[in-house]
């Protein structure tokens, strides 16, 4: 009972102290949270972690991903021994570097009679920093595992490892090395080892050699993804291996070296984020996972200063900024201009939608009477899913343009709808062909051997190559989040800059002797005169939809009025709510893509300054279409009923000539089954799929005979490998992320994809 009553003291002195020396490792705790809730909960960036292996400089970006977690892992270690009161004491601005920061251990009392609390709380000071850097490197190496069980990418580590439960083991196994007596017998194992430091030293030199070759071994692969685990669990054996060894190494090594190269690296690290901050458009040469660490890293590095500031001069400085900086965003949020969107001037008179059909058909009556067997009025469906569902859209409309040779879109094709990527890969088809024919040119979609991707066979796939994701994630830590709390300066917010980025590369392969950037031009001017010549065929209709986030409701960006119409009643018109407080305005075509593609967070909501009849100023701020319906398909089913009717009403004789068709070009798997949730997950596990449930019940509505799915495809590794018949290929099947950021492999497996799916799109143009 004595013994039993003994344990529960101590316990309660191991976890006081615990709490108590976590709170001067507070920054380091919300370093960790914040890449724990990133890699593991935030969909954007898991399923960067099954592409890392795919990157197109492999033996750059991976390495560089890698040093950013070690020297994260070693300041974690580091920096809050410069906290300690006989330390900071003496750290001035010209030795900040090199300083050694060790004087507390100076001042401990070394008798092993040592009261219980006095021997925890010293010990703990020691090991608790090396334990969080760990936790940071074991939580990113199981963050890849946790990634391939989502995506359901079975191999011998998930069937043997489950990432949540093997996690919790960690962080137990972790605490257990904070107890002094347990540590000190663990310790006692490892001295039994002969010649330890020969053994250590071997160990560290293995795992370099382990984590480089098995890069060597890379193929780009989903089995790979394996490698790659074992890589970064090597890295955290080998951290291991040092920062629990470090009384031997720091033996050998110069002190001073080794606490300034920490601390330079720190400093450095932070001044590159800086300079990315001022030119963000560098940081698309970037992994996103490196810019996401070092941003992260970044604004450690800057609570570090700050605390250790506020500890020279004795003030909570930290607190007092972090506090100032919550009231202040919140204050600055209502009258901030930094997030409204682009109003441009508009001279386009929007016809109503039975008008618009009734010309959509008149225009066509030659070709539908001529037409042996019925006439296919096409209306498109996409479905979202970031870069993946923009490209795989791009590619469907580019093959059946070229295919057709220019008919599908300039006689068959009704309307275009979608959502989220799906809708940005629509918006990109329908500028280049609306020009082409305004202009009576048939546009060309296919990549040429000038455009330096000798790999790619569609133009589209050369735009969407591009990394969207970096300079968001870059802005979202850095300028943006500056905005926010200070609304100091003027300049792009991130979601301008991903317009930016979209308008330059599109604007690089198909529009590059026109000076004009085509995605920036305001979107009704797509449609100007249309209805008012005889020499121009009606185009088909753009549809961009999103949602608006104070009511929820659904708002289509449309050429044609339609709030009249009982089909698409409930969708609201956000031109013409543009134009009650803009009148003759509206918004580019860019920014209608950008609010329809508002990854949460990643890119923000747009904004449009109004005022109340009370004459108080308000935004209405507009979000990714994805939330309410992410196909689209509501508006589709309204717009085939309006037409239906103009059909019935003025064109009885062509009804049985004409045949609708629901196009859905959908991106995402058909998902499993999930287990029974425990009763705390099952409220947000229902969340996360009420959205994918809503999508399936509306593409059924629209019919499942005209669906173009995506899957991912077996490619040869290289092209040159395909080209030679008599050598065995190397085939692969890459993963198909769902962010902003798609490598070359995977963009070739998408290509590989609309090959196979070549029959089923000639039967749309062909099949009555």
């Amino acid at each position: 009972m004595v013994k039993l009553l003994l344990f529960f003291q101590q316990f309660s002195i191991w976890f006081k102290i615990l709490l108590s020396e976590l709170s001067n490792n507070l920054i380091s705790l919300f370093f960790i949270l914040a890449l724990y809730f990133a890699l593991w909960h935030f969909p954007q960036t898991i399923d960067l972690l099954l592409i890392l292996n795919q990157a197109d400089a492999f033996l750059f970006e991976v390495p560089l991903y890698f040093f950013l977690l070690m020297v994260s892992a070693f300041l974690i270690w580091n920096i809050p021994k410069y906290f300690y009161y006989y330390n900071y004491k003496d750290i001035s601005f010209s030795n900040l570097i090199g300083f050694i920061p060790n004087q507390h251990y100076k001042f401990q009392d070394r008798n092993k009679s040592v009261r219980y609390h006095y021997l925890v709380r010293v010990h703990m000071r020691k090991v608790l920093p090396r334990i969080l850097a760990l936790l940071l490197l074991i939580i990113s190496a199981l963050s890849i595992l946790n990634a391939m069980e989502l995506f359901e990418l079975d191999n011998i580590y998930t069937n043997f490892l489950e990432p949540t439960n093997t996690l919790i083991y960690c962080i137990f196994f972790l605490f257990l090395l904070s107890e002094p007596t347990i540590y000190g017998h663990i310790q006692e194992f490892i001295n039994k080892i002969p010649k330890t430091n020969a053994f250590i030293i071997l160990l560290s030199v293995g795992l370099i050699v382990f984590i480089i070759s098995l890069g060597t071994l890379n193929t780009q692969t989903e089995k790979d993804l394996g490698n790659l685990f074992l890589s970064n669990c090597a890295l955290a054996l080998f951290f291991f291996t040092l920062s629990f060894n470090s009384y031997r190494f720091l033996k050998e090594f110069p002190q001073k070296l080794f606490y300034g190269v920490v601390l330079f690296s720190g400093f450095i690290l932070l001044f590159s984020f800086l300079a990315l901050n001022f030119v963000p458009e560098w940081a698309s040469r970037i992994n996103p996972l490196s810019i996401l660490i070092l941003s992260l890293l970044s604004l450690f590095m800057i609570s570090f200063v700050l605390i250790l500031s506020g500890k020279k001069l004795k003030l909570p400085l930290f607190s007092i900024v972090v506090v100032v900086c919550l009231f202040s965003s919140r204050l600055f949020s209502e009258s901030s201009d930094h997030y409204q969107l682009t109003i441009k001037p508009s001279e386009v008179e929007r016809p109503v939608m039975e008008q618009y059909m009734y010309q959509w058909i008149k225009d066509r009556i030659d070709i539908i009477e001529k037409k042996e067997g019925k006439f296919s009025a096409l209306l498109v469906s996409s479905e979202g899913g970031g870069s993946r569902a923009g490209l795989w859209s791009f590619l469907v409309h580019s093959y059946l343009y070229e295919k057709s040779n220019g008919s599908y879109f300039e006689e068959n094709l009704l309307s275009l709808t979608g959502a989220s990527g799906g809708s940005v890969g629509n918006a990109m088809f329908f500028a280049e062909a609306q020009l082409a024919m305004y202009d009576n040119k048939k546009a060309n979609f296919k990549t040429k051997s000038t455009d330096g991707y000798p790999d790619l066979k569609y133009k589209a796939s050369a735009v969407y190559k591009e990394n969207y994701l970096s300079v968001s994630l870059l802005s979202l830590l850095g300028r943006d989040l500056f905005k926010e709390t200070t609304s100091l300066f003027r300049f792009k917010n991130r979601g301008k800059l991903l317009e930016e980025q979209w308008s330059d590369t599109y604007k690089k392969y198909f529009s590059k002797k026109s000076n004009e950037d085509i995605l920036q031009k305001e979107f009704l001017s797509f449609y100007n005169n249309i209805t008012n010549t005889e020499e121009k065929t009606t185009p088909p209709l753009l549809f961009i939809n999103t949602t608006h986030t104070q009511t929820g409701n659904y708002n289509v960006i449309s050429p044609v009025k339609y709030a009249h119409l009982r089909p698409l009643t409930g969708m609201r018109d956000f031109i013409e709510n543009l134009q009650k407080s803009y009148p003759d305005s509206s918004i580019g075509l860019s920014t209608a893509m950008r609010i329809n593609a508002g990854f949460p967070y990643i890119t923000p909501v747009g904004e449009v300054k109004k005022s109340s009849i009370s004459g108080k100023e308000y935004s209405d701020q507009y979000a990714d279409a994805g939330y309410y319906d992410n196909v689209g398909g509501i508006v589709s089913k309204g717009v085939e009923e309006v037409f239906r009717n103009v059909l019935r009403d003025s064109f009885p004789e062509l009804q049985d000539k004409i045949n609708i068709k629901h196009i859905i070009i959908a991106n995402s798997e058909e998902r499993k089954m999930i287990k029974t949730q425990t009763q705390y997950k099952a409220p947000l596990t229902t969340l996360q799929n009420v959205r994918y449930g809503h999508t399936q019940e509306i593409i059924k509505k629209l019919g499942s005979k005209y669906i173009i799915k995506l899957k991912p495809t077996m490619i040869p590794l290289s092209l040159s490998e395909s080209e030679n018949i008599e050598e065995e290929v190397l085939m692969i099947k890459p993963v198909l992320p769902l962010g902003r950021y798609l490598s070359t492999v995977a963009v070739r497996s998408m290509e590989a994809r609309l090959s196979e799916v070549k029959p089923q799109l000639d039967s749309i143009l062909t099949v009555n």
